[in-house]
């Protein structure tokens, strides 16, 4: 991040004149319950994305990205044409949402720079549209609130995008709080923040395998959540979300949906009530039985919304079977991409090498890993920290 400012100018030929940051998110627990209306838990990470931003004059768009080393030139009348590079999407999706407002009308330039991974489900997207949208936000005077950004952001997302993403990631990467866990009623869109014990630890585990949601089985999940909803509205007047059904709801329908969709059901249920007893155990000082709950989360994801993958699966395993780890569970929406744990202090580098080793011997790549402290969310950056870049 420190060449930003340099950067921008050597692409532009002008100085940049707004700084948006916003970092990557862990998904604690509940997994794929807020498109179901449910509780879900996440946590911003110390690695972030930079949003360099120049509103200009005329209808010419410009966007860098660091990371791809690429450069892309559109217009205000073509940047919707759909041949350009996938990672434009974003901050093009949060420029289109502003349009619909009526708040815009000429071009920008743009860098993008970013140590948040991609493809490992760490919500690298959420990051890019909350960074664009809260310099956006700044250049244009509008003081629009976080709660406004999360919306506008996830709108993007979902239709310019072209994911039907729940409002999770945005959430948590837009209100994240140091040491804060974010708790996300996704029915309401409300959310509070717990403060996450002093004596925990997270800790990050990247598969080798590239997480994606736009060519994986996501799509296909939220369609199966959206079909049993409709097939027991049938016989449970006045349901809207899934996740506030009791499990005996789907025990005692699931006669009217196949296997399947009583196995997808099922897990969305029993994870709302997972993220409860959660909260609650963390409360009540009990780290061990929640670090549980994150092993029968992940349990559940592999067996019965099937979200998982082998290489996430011996991740937690190998993980689990060390003592100072409280509990593991994939993290995001799965089929690939990264592990989370929950461990004590004791929790080493050592242990998490010899995890690593572990993978490597079985799949013969080496995963990376780190630890993480919970962050703050997205933010416009001072003068300060542009004029010392």
């Amino acid at each position: 991040m420190q060449n930003i400012r340099q950067v921008f100018q050597d692409q532009f030929n002008h100085s940049l004149a707004a700084l948006a940051s916003a970092p990557g998110r862990v998904e604690v627990i509940g997994n794929h319950t807020d498109y179901n209306g449910g509780t879900v838990i996440g946590a911003c990470i110390k690695k972030r994305l930079y949003v360099a931003l120049r509103l200009r004059d005329d209808q010419v768009i410009r966007l860098f990205s660091q990371n791809e080393d690429e450069r892309v030139e559109t217009s205000v009348s073509t940047y919707s044409n759909g041949d350009l590079p996938h990672w434009t999407a974003y901050p093009l999706g949060v420029f289109d949402e502003f349009r619909m407002l009526g708040s815009i009308e000429n071009g920008f330039d743009m860098v993008v720079s970013s140590s948040i991974p991609t493809g490992e489900g760490l919500s690298s997207s959420a990051a890019f549209e909350m960074a664009t949208a809260l310099a956006f936000n700044e250049l244009l005077g509008h003081d629009l609130p976080t709660s406004a950004l999360v919306g506008l952001s996830h709108r993007a997302e979902n239709r310019y995008v072209g994911v039907p993403c729940g409002l999770l990631d945005q959430t948590v990467v837009g209100f994240g709080k140091t040491d804060g866990l974010i708790v996300l009623d996704a029915s309401t869109g409300r959310h509070h923040v717990f403060q996450i014990p002093s004596d925990v630890r997270l800790f990050i585990f990247r598969t080798h395998i590239r997480h994606e949601l736009r060519h994986s089985p996501y799509e296909q999940r939220h369609r199966e959540c959206r079909n049993v909803l409709i097939a027991l509205s049938k016989v449970i007047p006045g349901i809207r979300h899934l996740a506030h059904l009791h499990p005996m709801d789907i025990t005692a329908y699931d006669i009217i949906m196949d296997d399947i969709l009583a196995r997808r059901a099922r897990h969305v249920v029993e994870e709302q009530r997972r993220v409860g007893t959660f909260l609650r155990t963390l409360h009540e000082g009990d780290i061990r039985e929640a670090g549980q709950l994150l092993n029968a989360s992940h349990h559940s994801s592999r067996s019965l919304f099937e979200n998982s993958s082998p290489e996430l699966d011996f991740l937690v395993g190998q993980l689990c079977a060390i003592p100072s780890v409280h509990g593991a569970r994939l993290s995001g929406a799965g089929w690939g991409g990264a592990a989370m744990a929950m461990t004590s202090s004791e929790f080493s580098e050592t242990d998490a090498s010899a995890v690593a080793d572990a993978y490597e011997s079985m799949f013969e790549a080496r995963p990376g890993w780190w630890t993480t402290s919970v962050c703050e969310g997205a933010k416009v950056e001072s003068e300060d920290f542009v004029d010392a870049n």
